[in-house]
């Protein structure tokens, strides 16, 4: 009989879908971000201060976005530089918002990234 852990590591709990952007001419995957690529992200804003758009958008979308024909990440450090600089924000945004609903970061639990929640006494649901 498999030990609990071992079912829990075997299952497939990261949520995926595909996203068109029509701005873009392409179809993008977006895949939710892992407990410790959250939880970093989370430290990061928490560490640095900095919860700028742009340390949304790097980690969101370095983190979920991939080529949904080969399975490889959409995206680069190096690409995040002309995506911010060159791409309309409401594309962007489209894309970020998706891989933040995705991640369990719906908008309007944006505002509590960062924040220090070791105290708190809620359930997890199951």
């Amino acid at each position: 009989m498999a030990r609990l852990a071992d079912k829990i590591r075997e299952a497939n709990d990261r949520e995926e879908s595909i996203l068109d952007v029509e701005a873009w001419g392409v179809k993008i995957g977006i895949r939710s971000m892992t407990a410790k690529q959250r939880s970093d992200m989370q430290q990061s804003w928490t560490v640095e201060g900095d919860q700028s758009a742009q340390l949304l958008y790097k980690n969101v979308i370095l983190h979920c976005c991939y080529d949904p024909e080969t399975g490889e990440p959409a995206f680069t450090d190096e690409d995040l530089k002309w995506l911010l600089e060159e791409k309309s924000a409401q594309a962007v945004d489209l894309v970020a918002t998706e891989c933040l609903r995705v991640s369990g970061l719906a908008s309007d639990s944006v505002d509590e990234v960062g924040k220090d929640f070791s105290d708190s006494k809620e359930e997890i649901p199951s």
